[in-house]
């Protein structure tokens, strides 16, 4: 290189070296500058601005310069704000304020002039402190606190916030800060009063919210206005307006309930919300979703009054509620749970984007669970009635007729039973043949009363309440209901007898009634008549440890308190108008954040249920309603039953054994009994089972009949209890020992159902019948046919009113999983019928007296059988080939057809015609109309002749409609068979042709040729 070229490099690098050290060239820009104004305080939670890690170096502030004078603690954006105490020409001394003192510590920086602007080497500082800075100058003196307004925009759904203050004696310029949730977010242009239009021109609107990264209202909002001579001259120090929460306040964020309260969480808008268009009927809907659950039943669940709540337009500034329930949950014991409620409004229209998916709050909600006072609580009446209250008291029940064993004295919940005389001329025996469960206006009925040879009832006779009011479950002849209120009642049925048991919940404390008696705790209160007295009879005040004797305990008095008149007999159809509904009040949500379609509506996704079934026992299903329309149903009176029992009186006298059994005999018998039932066995040492009661009523059971054929039911009574324990006691289900197997597992691989009937073996929980039984507990003589109930009549189906696809059977006894069902069926015309064809189905069965067999058309009928109609007979059997008596169906359309009433099977098969109408194939065919299959025919009525004439139509040519097909066919054939000819003649011709052939071998020819070419 040349030393010319040398000089060059150098003088270059000299320019570009010089221009690298002057500061005025390129400083950097002071961060996050608008916070480091004296105005702007650290709101609480607020990031503190921190100079701990700037980087050192020269700095730009605008039109802004070091504050020259000291300014609040916690101001400037930071805690500890650094400000200007000296300048001594390129020197600046510099103070850290904190608390206390203005100058804690001092330093020394740099600063430098760059024509009219200043820049300013700032270094690193202690932590939580920052360089302060503002406009130079002395502002005016301006001390005034504005307010936050609001007003909404007309024609449109946006709110305007408004910062209203009174004007400076002097011709200002006004700068507007808007503070949100503590934060400065917008500072307006300094503008001078214009005859107010100042607060307008700096109102905040949505689209400056929006402009800010602000989409949703629920904030705190704040402003300030600062006063200066000129537009870039000192402000004067701001004044902060009240702050004014723009969203829906939540009365409470911390609620404590226990299992089975409420509470009310009150919701309050702060400022209205428009309607597009200036339209008032909007709606704002605000919707609730747990955010926590517990897994399992071991700890209380959140429910909610309902998904949510709607606030009206044009009642903005009323509150709108929403209860909050500790939802029952079925096991026992004590715990104490915090879950979360959050409040949110769904996506709206854009109308109101500030309001869509706008989070209300989150509420914490305590539940607390306590059991102890329903530990081990229940209330039994066991065949032939022997009955104990809920506090655990002793008695007997000898009376016939209707009872009311438990009623809830707030929600309308009652469970009644109902005895008949079960001796049958031979035994002294009242028994519980049925039993119905309310609540609301919702009924199931278990009805056994009318005997053997009648149909019996275990099903849904009103449903009428929304909701899941009563949940049943069944297995075979065991049924579970489920209370709303979290109580279970359980019925076991044995032949036409039931046992019924009744487990509270934590809401029948102190309000239940009834033959189970006050559930206080205290067994000397439990005897409470119906009209609110207490029983006068001789044993009512006793306590529990009092010695049981079987004929000093028939509290008289207190039973027929409880006796149900007609006007109040649940077993009485025409009871159920005057009953009342389940309170819509007492719907509750399970708001669930992943539910497919939640909604703040109280009818979609609503229960009565303030309890959650969790765990049943295995083979337990659900049992839902199929008719609960009750029509034309006469009540049946039990056979029996009487109004005054004369009976009843021999048997309060009588202590006398008969038929050779002696007391010593029948507590033999009855201990032996339950020292051989593995069901008995397997549960003596669960806590809450007592065994002696069993047997004491196994005894006074044979007393009173003189025979052993009660001695079932009291180890029904045994197992019932344990196994309602095993279900509520967490402790049970826990495994353990060397086997890893919990108490629940052992008990229920040993308590079959009634010990499988002597018939089969209790393996793992489950009844393997001998040859030829079957059901869940063996009792079912697999080998003879179900016993139908209506078998000398037949059933008319209405097609024009019901599907008829599917006929529900009544008797005894139907097995689900083994009852079979042979349709067969009919062709009935007016002249006589016949079988067209027989199909075996699997039946449903609804219960062990309620089945369902399919009836499906057979495809096997032909023109000839237009005027005739579908019957069917219909027979049931538990084994292949054993079917019994029949039933008859015939399904009719009434539009057109007349069924007789006459007596007997086959004139019940008899209808006649009648309107304006032709039959096809059981359809009617209106004057006029064409038939299905051949709409070349037409249905013509004169009289009482019914004719298919032919249509008018080219097509349908033919004298009768019905050979038109035929005809069209043939001629279709004609025509191919006609091509077929020629095309065999030419390729004959051609072959002859090619070959030279005689006529006589042409002929021979031809017929290959045709064969060849076909």
């Amino acid at each position: 290189m040349t030393t010319r070229g040398v000089f060059v490099v150098l003088y270059l690098c000299g320019i570009v070296g010089s221009w690298a050290e002057d500061a005025c060239l390129n400083p950097m820009k002071v961060p996050i500058l608008k916070k480091r104004d004296r105005a702007y305080a650290v709101a609480t939670g607020e990031r503190a601005l921190n100079d701990r890690l700037l980087t050192e170096g020269w700095y730009d502030a605008g039109d802004k310069v070091l504050l020259d004078s000291a300014p609040d603690f916690q101001h400037c954006g930071t805690r500890f704000p650094i400000w200007r105490k000296k300048k001594n020409g390129d020197k600046s001394l510099m103070c850290i304020l904190t608390y206390n003192n203005n100058c804690y510590r001092n330093f020394t920086i740099e600063t430098k002039m760059c024509g009219p602007k200043e820049i300013f080497y700032l270094k690193k500082t202690i932590s939580s402190s920052a360089y302060c800075f503002g406009k130079p100058g002395i502002p005016p003196t301006f001390n005034v606190k504005p307010n936050v307004t609001y007003r909404n925009e007309s024609g449109t759904s946006e709110l305007k916030f408004l910062c209203v203050f009174s004007k400076h004696e002097d011709d200002v310029f006004y700068t507007t800060n808007w503070v949100v949730n503590g934060e400065l977010v917008l500072s307006e242009d300094p503008m001078k009063w214009d005859d107010e239009n100042v607060t307008e021109t700096h109102a905040l609107t949505q689209a400056k919210l929006t402009s800010v990264n602000i989409h949703r209202f629920g904030f705190e909002l704040r402003c300030s206005v600062r006063a200066s001579f000129r537009k870039d001259t000192a402000a004067s120090v701001p004044v902060l307006s009240d702050s004014k929460f723009i969203g829906i306040k939540i009365s409470n964020r911390s609620i404590k309930l226990s299992e089975g309260e409420s509470a009310n969480i009150s919701l309050q808008l702060t400022v209205p919300f428009g309607c597009m268009g200036g339209n008032l009927a909007c709606d704002l809907p605000i919707e609730s979703v747990h955010l926590e659950t517990t897994a399992d039943c071991k700890q209380a669940i959140l429910e909610s009054s309902r998904c949510g709540t709607v606030i009206s337009a044009t009642e903005w500034d009323k509150p709108a509620t929403i209860t909050v329930f500790g939802q029952v949950s079925q096991s026992h014991g004590s715990s104490s749970t915090v879950l979360k409620l959050k409040l949110v409004t769904p996506d709206l229209s854009p109308d109101n984007p500030f309001w869509s998916n706008y989070t209300v709050g989150v509420i914490a909600v305590q539940l607390i669970k306590n059991t102890q006072p329903i530990a081990q609580k229940s209330c039994y009446a066991t065949n032939d009635p022997h009955m104990m209250t809920f506090d655990g008291r002793r008695y007997e029940h000898q009376y016939d007729g209707v009872f009311t064993m438990y009623k809830h004295d707030i929600f309308p919940i009652e469970v009644q039973i109902k005895t008949a005389d079960c001796g049958y001329g031979r035994h002294n025996a009242w028994c519980i043949c049925g039993a119905a469960v309310r609540a609301g206006r919702t009924v199931f009925e278990f009805n056994k009363c009318a005997g053997r040879n009648v149909s019996s009832k275990m099903e849904y006779t009103l449903c009428e309440d929304s909701g899941d009011v009563l949940q049943v479950k069944k297995n075979f002849k065991s049924y579970e209901v489920y209370l709303p209120t979290g109580g279970r009642v359980n019925v076991n049925i044995n032949n036409i007898f039931l046992n019924v048991y009744i487990y509270p919940s934590v809401q029948d404390e102190n309000h239940s009634l009834g033959l189970c008696g006050t559930l206080t705790g205290n067994c000397r209160d439990d005897f409470v008549l119906r009209n609110g007295t207490y029983s006068t009879d001789d044993t009512a005040t006793d306590d529990c440890d009092s010695p049981y004797s079987n004929w000093q305990n028939l509290l008289t008095t207190f039973s027929n308190s409880w006796k149900v008149d007609n006007q109040s007999d649940l077993f009485n159809p025409d009871v159920y108008g005057s009953l009342s509904t389940w309170p819509k009040t007492n719907l509750y949500c399970s708001c669930s954040a992943n539910a497919s379609s939640p909604t703040y509506s109280g009818a979609v996704n609503c229960t009565a249920a303030i309890h959650k079934v969790c765990k049943t026992l295995r083979h337990f299903t659900d049992v839902s309603p199929t008719n609960c329309t009750i029509t034309d149903r006469r009540r049946k009176r039990s056979a029996g039953v009487r109004s005054e029992s004369p009976r009843r009186l021999r048997r309060q006298a009588a202590n006398v054994w008969t038929n050779g059994w002696t007391e010593a005999k029948a507590r033999t018998f009855c201990e032996n009994l339950f020292q051989e039932s593995r069901s008995v066995q397997a549960c003596k040492n669960v806590t809450g089972v007592g065994i002696s009661g069993s047997i004491d009523n196994c005894i006074l059971d044979i007393q009173l009949t003189g025979t052993s054929d009660f001695y079932r039911f009291s180890i029904d009574t045994v197992r019932d209890k344990c196994l309602h324990e095993l279900l509520v006691d967490p402790e049970l289900q826990v495994k353990n020992g060397t086997m890893n197997v919990s108490v629940y597992e052992n008990v229920v691989a040993e308590a079959c159902l009634n010990d499988c009937s002597g018939k089969g073996t209790c393996t793992n929980g489950d009844c393997v019948c001998q040859t030829s039984y079957g059901g869940s507990d063996c009792s079912v003589d697999l080998t003879s046919p179900p016993r139908l109930f209506g078998t000398e009549t037949v059933v008319e189906c209405d097609a024009s009113r019901d599907a008829c696809d599917v006929f529900s059977v009544r008797g005894e006894t139907f097995v689900d999983g083994v009852s079979t069902c042979l349709v067969e069926e009919i062709r009935a015309r007016k002249s006589g019928q016949e079988s067209v064809v027989s199909k075996v189905y699997l039946a449903t069965v609804v219960s062990i007296s309620h089945a369902q067999c399919r009836v499906v058309a057979s495809d096997r009928t032909g023109s000839d059988d237009m005027d005739s109609l579908r019957a069917y007979r219909i027979s049931i059997a538990n084994s292949p080939g054993n079917y019994g008596d029949s039933l008859g169906l015939i399904v009719f359309d009434s539009t057109c057809i007349h069924m007789h009433a006459e007596s007997g099977r086959e004139a019940k098969f008899n209808w006649t015609m009648k309107g304006q109408y032709c039959l096809d194939k059981g359809a009617c065919v209106p004057h006029g109309a064409r038939q299905r299959g051949n709409n070349c025919l037409v249905c013509d009525v004169s009289g009482n002749k019914r004719t298919w004439k032919t249509g008018s139509e080219s097509r349908c040519h033919s004298e009768n409609g019905h050979f038109l097909p035929i005809t069209v066919a043939v001629f279709v054939g004609g025509v191919v068979l006609g091509i077929i000819i020629v095309v065999a003649s030419v390729c004959a011709c051609k072959r002859i042709k090619r070959e030279g052939k005689n006529f006589y071998s042409m002929r021979k020819v031809f017929r290959k040729s045709v064969e060849r070419c076909a």
